[in-house]
């Protein structure tokens, strides 16, 4: 009896043991940090529709632990005091191409055309391509990271955009200081189709989106005569597109028309597709309401042209000026028709002009609170990590930024980003702003100092004061 209990005394002790790192490291003994970090006095963003006033919460290993008007502090915890700035969550971005190698045309490329497929054991075409898996050639940019950081993003949903079907993205963690596997959130995220061939191969079919659709058609049929057991032979390409039916779909398209076409083949076969917009889906609103799917909008408004010249003006159509005029209302128009969508920084810079377009999208008429869900609630459902990713919760992973105030104000600036408890500093926190006109007395004279720029970047001009 005592041998037994003595057994089962050294069972629960090895079960309680913590978790041990098992990685090798060249820099010594290796120890983890398992104290708490307390945010207190934070006007807190819980999600687009609540706010908790001098907040407080808490986290620990890259998790949010509590979050409330009070809360209890642990024992050796790191307390923060932000003084009334604001926390939100990070943002995320459904549509990246971050850490992925742009795609090259394979060299040997001749003249005459290419009607056979160059692959065996794969699909008949060589532009359908879902066996990539973007997580095996992600590689980690830490300058491009950067520019997410400073426009709030925490989370990217990146891909291999090459073919008419590509293959799985990765929903990557931009966290500034983790591993490759501590970044992967979900190593098979979603499937990204276009109407665009493959750089890799020179086949001549399809040469029109016309021919890209039917070619899509015909892959959604056969991938299910496949799966019935029909077929005698192995296509790696057909397995691959049955194998990803579950995961979340996201087509890729570059004009208003095009969009509606893949709403089309969605629904011929029951396949609720996100579509990466144009910025003109006001034109077409009706239809793009009844095609029940939901898009990814860039933000990427039009220009001002030059019409000073009055005979280059004459160039200039009407559709033209019109788009100018109406794009930054898109969103708002989208908003009110209750079309769901989310907000990517394709096609504008993450750091300077995302928020500036951001910004000119509200003035035009979007609600604050459709913009914040559009950049974390909604994208974090559609992926499939509610609860998880795009709120500040019990629960939830440590990803959230912390401003000087109301982020959707032109002058507010975005301190600190935290990834996965992980701090990317922005812009420093605790820097005092001297700018403004001094008067200094020296030697009997009087000198008028104007410290002019910004906290972090001030400039200064000595002047002496008339009497």
């Amino acid at each position: 009896m005592k041998y037994k209990f003595l057994l089962c005394f050294l069972f629960l002790g090895i079960v309680n043991l913590p978790a041990q790192e098992y990685f090798p490291t060249n820099s010594g003994v290796k120890t983890t940090n398992t104290n708490y970090t307390v945010f207190k006095n934070a006007n807190i963003h819980v999600d687009p529709t609540s706010t908790i006033e001098k907040g407080m919460f808490a986290i620990q290993n890259g998790k949010i632990t509590a979050v409330g008007k009070s809360i209890s502090i642990p024992k050796n915890s790191v307390i923060i005091d932000l003084d009334g700035k604001d926390i939100y969550p990070s943002f995320i971005d459904l549509y990246s191409e971050l850490g992925i190698k742009k795609p090259e045309r394979e060299s040997g490329f001749g003249r005459s055309g290419q009607y056979e497929a160059s692959r065996e054991g794969f699909y008949w075409n060589d532009h359908i391509r879902p066996e990539q898996n973007a997580v095996e050639s992600f590689s980690y940019d830490p300058k491009e990271a950067g520019k997410y950081h400073s426009g709030g993003f925490g989370v990217v949903n990146t891909h291999i955009p090459d073919g008419i079907i590509r293959g799985s993205g990765v929903l990557v963690a931009l966290n500034p200081n983790g591993t490759e596997g501590d970044r992967i959130l979900k190593d098979r995220s979603a499937q990204y189709l276009s109407f665009d061939k493959s750089v890799k191969s020179q086949q001549s079919y399809p040469s029109s989106v016309m021919g890209a659709m039917a070619l899509i058609r015909q892959v959604y049929l056969d991938a299910k005569w496949y799966g019935n057991g029909n077929a005698t032979n192995k296509d790696l390409a057909l397995e691959a597109v049955n194998s990803n039916q579950n995961l979340t779909q996201i087509f890729t398209t570059d004009n208003l028309l095009d969009e509606l076409r893949a709403a089309k083949i969605g629904n011929e076969f029951g396949i609720e597709y996100t579509i990466l917009g144009s910025g003109f889906e006001y034109e077409k609103l009706d239809e793009i309401k009844a095609s029940g799917a939901t898009y990814i909008i860039p933000i990427s408004f039009p220009a001002a042209y030059d019409v000073e010249d009055p005979f280059m003006a004459e160039y200039l159509s009407l559709a033209e000026m019109k788009r100018w005029n109406q794009a930054p209302a898109n969103l708002k128009m989208l908003a009110e028709a209750n079309v769901p969508f989310t907000i990517t920084t394709k096609g504008v810079d993450p750091a300077k002009e995302f928020k500036e377009n951001l910004l000119k999208a509200i003035e035009y008429g979007l609600s604050k609170e459709d913009a914040l869900a559009a950049l974390t609630i909604t994208p974090a459902k559609i992926i499939g990590q509610s609860g998880k990713l795009g709120e500040i919760k019990k629960g939830a992973l440590a990803n959230f930024i912390i401003t000087s105030g109301d982020y959707f104000e032109k002058d507010t600036k975005i301190f600190e980003n935290w990834v996965q408890g992980e701090k990317a500093v922005i812009n420093t926190m605790n820097t005092t702003d001297i700018t403004g006109k001094y008067d200094l007395e020296l030697d009997g004279k009087t000198y008028t100092l104007d410290i002019s720029g910004s906290a972090e970047k001030p400039n200064a001009k000595l002047e002496t004061k008339d009497v």
